[in-house]
């Protein structure tokens, strides 16, 4: 007989992603109720909204010359909550796009909300009252939006098909000859290229009626002002976050019931959101993944514990260190992207050694790996370590950047690190490898300024927007007087072109009084440890600060 055909990743054993293990892809697996119930009912309740509550599809026995037909995916997933608890099974029958030609929809894109955005507003609530937070979840979201253009077309295979039919005895006389179903899309199916902008032109259409404004710097970000009141609305898809007074929250629902027929709003001060717990308590917000910081160490839990997320020698490279085998290297990779998805998030104190080890990926060696777990170690001793965000103390925002001269091995380039906070609370944090090689300190320091100048006016322009009314100029902190002469009254050694426009850069800003520029010690330069790894002391310092502990400090200012 002829040998099993299989892959080469399932001949290595290759294992997928854990998240990807959760997923039951119909098209391969026969979902029966003896095995599952909670996926049955998933798979029937997704079929009976797009047919029968949302009209979404429509079976033809049909369809015309040169129709575009796309093939249907039925996925089942189990859900789970922030903390771990199961949330629900949830079944969506998506759309392969991947045939469509991109060229007919040029405006196929839609935003999600930006991390920072998010946090930069539960400080702004932290300290306020008045106000409910409420999360609104609305159903079949994509479905509920109607199609444009010419007509597109879904085929179910007989697996698929055979569900519907068992819901839909009278699909029967749709089927084709190869026991497929053939169904228009009425609705923006999820899968199709358009669907994410058609659905978030719906929703903000709905939003900007009931008077809300969207930020020009963050448009998942909306905002209504009645009475002397603020309320903001975060927009992630089909998850709404919502910061109201009880009588708005209640106009909310309404209207957006009366939209979308199905919502489920819940109001509490502890909401699971974008994978985060969000604790609204004592002017705070408490911001925990713990769960996911479980589930990314279990295989790890061996490791002994470490002090620090890593060494000073981090960023130097033995290029006579053994290459990993292909496994342990997508193992590493895998890991990486785990750890950096939580460094985004809650865990700033990591993200100068997550940001260094996502360079090495795709050429990790046995010495990377004994990085990553020393980074691991690390986790696994503060693996309940959360964020914090207190309400702020005033409306000075202040710009922390700072940059480590030819840090990387191979290529001598420089590391740039920035934190970013308002009334005294961390709102960003970024440790990045620069794009250019500087020729000097000062030049690093040039390079990191005038690389997130504009990301200061943005968050300066953001937060105008939420407070309704503008607030001082930023304040940019540098460690180096050296770049602050050249920005405020240029000069300095004969440079290249390209630093000129740089000096040139910063100083227009400087001179037109769009932010301004002050002296910090270095002691007391808060982007110190994310563009270089400290250890001791002043890591403690430092992983307290951008996590939210109180601190006492000065800038040391001159």
């Amino acid at each position: 007989p002829a040998p099993t055909r299989r892959s080469a990743r399932i001949a290595e054993g290759v294992k997928p992603p854990e998240k990807l293990t959760l997923a039951t892809n119909i098209l391969a697996t026969k979902v029966r109720e003896d095995k599952n119930e909670g996926t049955v009912n998933a798979v029937n309740a997704e079929l009976s909204q797009l047919f029968t509550e949302m009209e979404a599809l429509a079976p033809v026995k049909e369809i015309p010359k040169n129709a575009e037909v796309l093939n249907g995916i039925l996925i089942v997933v189990e859900k789970f909550l922030a903390n771990g608890d199961h949330d629900k099974w949830k079944g969506r029958l998506v759309a392969d796009g991947r045939s469509q030609d991109r060229a007919l929809y040029p405006n196929k894109s839609s935003p999600t909300l930006s991390i920072h955005s998010l946090f930069t507003v539960l400080a702004f609530y932290a300290g306020l009252t008045g106000y409910l937070m409420s999360k609104v979840d609305i159903k079949g979201a994509f479905v509920q939006t109607p199609m444009t253009g010419p007509p597109i077309f879904l085929r179910l295979n007989k697996k698929i098909a055979g569900h519907a039919t068992r819901l839909y005895p009278e699909y029967m006389d749709f089927l084709q000859p190869d026991g497929s179903l053939l169904n228009q899309i009425l609705k923006a199916m999820y899968g199709c290229v358009q669907a994410s902008s058609l659905w978030f032109t719906l929703l903000t259409k709905l939003l900007f009626s009931q008077g809300y404004v969207a930020s020009e710097t963050d448009r998942c970000v909306l905002r209504r002002a009645s009475g002397g009141l603020i309320f903001c609305i975060l927009i992630y898809v089909d998850d709404l976050l919502i910061f109201a007074s009880s009588a708005e929250t209640e106009r909310i629902r309404r209207f957006l019931t009366k939209a979308f027929t199905t919502i489920t709003m819940s109001i509490d001060n502890s909401i699971s959101y974008l994978g985060m717990q969000l604790l609204w308590k004592d002017r705070t917000f408490t911001v925990d993944m713990d769960f996911y910081v479980r589930q990314t160490l279990k295989d790890w839990m061996h490791l002994p514990i470490r002090n620090t997320p890593g060494t000073k020698d981090l960023f130097k490279i033995n290029d006579t260190s053994p290459l990993l085998a292909e496994r342990s290297r997508q193992i590493f990779h895998s890991t990486i992207a785990r750890i950096l998805y939580l460094a985004k998030r809650v865990r700033g104190d990591i993200i100068t050694v997550v940001s260094f080890l996502c360079t090495r990926v795709t050429k990790a060696t046995e010495e990377d790996q004994a990085k990553l777990e020393s980074l691991l170690g690390y986790l696994k001793r503060t693996m309940t370590q959360k964020l914090y965000l207190h309400a702020f103390t005033s409306r000075q925002l202040l710009a922390f950047i700072d940059a480590a001269f030819a840090l990387h091995f191979f290529d001598s380039k420089s590391h740039t690190g920035v934190i970013i906070t308002m009334g005294g609370v961390v709102i960003y944090i970024s440790s990045r490898k620069q794009k250019c090689i500087a020729k000097s300190p000062t030049e690093a320091e040039l390079v990191g300024l005038t690389d997130n100048l504009g990301l200061v006016e943005l968050f300066h322009e953001f937060l105008s927007f939420l407070f309704g009314e503008p607030i001082p100029l930023p304040i940019i902190y540098q460690d180096s007087t050296s770049v602050i002469s050249l920005v405020t009254r240029g000069g300095g050694v004969t440079r290249t072109k390209h630093m000129r426009a740089r000096v040139n850069l910063g100083k227009e800003c400087f001179d037109e009084k769009r932010a301004l520029i002050q002296y910090c010690h270095t002691k007391m330069m808060r982007a110190d440890g994310a563009s270089k790894v400290l250890e001791g002391s002043p890591f403690t310092q430092f992983a307290r600060f951008v996590q939210g502990h109180p601190m006492a400090w000065t800038t040391g200012g001159r």
